[in-house]
């Protein structure tokens, strides 16, 4: 996947530089000094004017021989200040399988606690993923509710005899996936011909993870000068921790907990960013074998702050 698709990459990465290299706008997520990335597992709790296109992740084959590339959007607009609406959508392409585009999904989400001395932000949403607007096969019959929080903490601070530690930040994301009918059923038919009714469980499923990472452009500004090279000054290592765990309406042995630990890294500009982390399974019903995610991240807020980037009302 990251072979067919890095010319792309390559290609709208250095559009970006070409645009932005000389803007000294702030970074966007910000509490105090602290600047959150946006992160690519779970959300950051920031809400801001942003635009992520493309996110593009590579899943090899399972045990089923089954190859997914799958590539999306997500477009943030604020309502009033720290209260936006997102809206993404994405298309998937599986081998064997054919393609399709997936339900479209919303977020009503609000920042609402900001402590600045202690770089502790957080936000709360509700995430809406619409029955049927998808292409039969790739996208559900049903709607999902999922009302989430978004924590933030960094850790700069710490005393300055713990300097080699307030670069630290870790963020958080607690949610509930409840479906809007508890089963669906289809008509399948077996290799004669002959139908039959299939019910499968739409369970309620707790969606959780975390992040650690650790930002080179903090250090810099507010610990102490990054030597080597300007690219370091703006690197967050990080590992993404995203889980799924079924609590309801699931088939026997079906609430076995899911999901990828992520490592990889950001690299973080004036006006966008750019991240790429692996996709390690936790258990064999995650997976079998190592994928990859990236994506590149605008922020019309710094971008474009008296226009696309400012809130529809003040």
């Amino acid at each position: 996947m990251l072979s067919k698709t890095s010319s792309a990459l390559a290609g709208a990465l250095s559009a970006a530089m070409c645009l932005f290299a000389h803007s000294q706008a702030e970074a966007h997520a910000v509490c105090g000094n602290r600047i959150f990335p946006a992160t690519l597992g779970i959300d950051d709790p920031g809400v801001n004017d942003e635009l992520a296109l493309p996110t593009v992740t590579y899943i090899p084959p399972n045990t089923g021989g089954t190859q997914e590339f799958d590539a999306s959007f997500s477009y943030t607009k604020t309502i009033f200040p720290n209260f936006g609406l997102s809206i993404t959508d994405g298309k998937t392409w599986l081998n064997p399988g054919g393609n399709g585009w997936g339900n479209i999904d919303t977020e009503l989400k609000y920042m609402f606690w900001c402590d600045a001395p202690h770089e502790f932000m957080a936000s709360v949403g509700l995430d809406v993923t619409w029955a049927n607007t998808g292409t039969k096969n790739f996208s559900d019959p049903f709607n999902t509710f999922t009302p989430l929080i978004d924590m933030g903490k960094g850790f700069g601070d710490l005393p300055t005899s713990l300097n080699i530690l307030r670069p630290f930040a870790i963020t958080a994301e607690l949610g509930l996936s409840i479906p809007s009918a508890p089963h669906t059923s289809s008509i399948v038919y077996d290799d004669s011909g002959n139908p039959s009714l299939n019910v499968a469980l739409n369970p309620t499923v707790f969606d959780w993870g975390f992040t650690l990472q650790y930002s080179l452009p903090y250090m810099n500004a507010n610990v102490s000068e990054v030597g080597g090279p300007d690219f370091l000054r703006h690197l967050v290592p990080i590992t993404e921790f995203a889980f799924q765990t079924p609590v309801s309406n699931y088939a026997p042995g079906g609430n076995v907990t899911t999901g990828t630990i992520q490592p990889g890294a950001i690299y973080m500009a004036d006006t966008w960013q750019v991240a790429v982390e692996a996709l390690i399974p936790i258990n064999g019903a995650s997976g079998h074998n190592v994928g990859a995610v990236a994506e590149l991240h605008f922020f019309f807020d710094d971008i474009f702050p008296n226009s696309l980037g400012k809130p529809l009302f003040q």
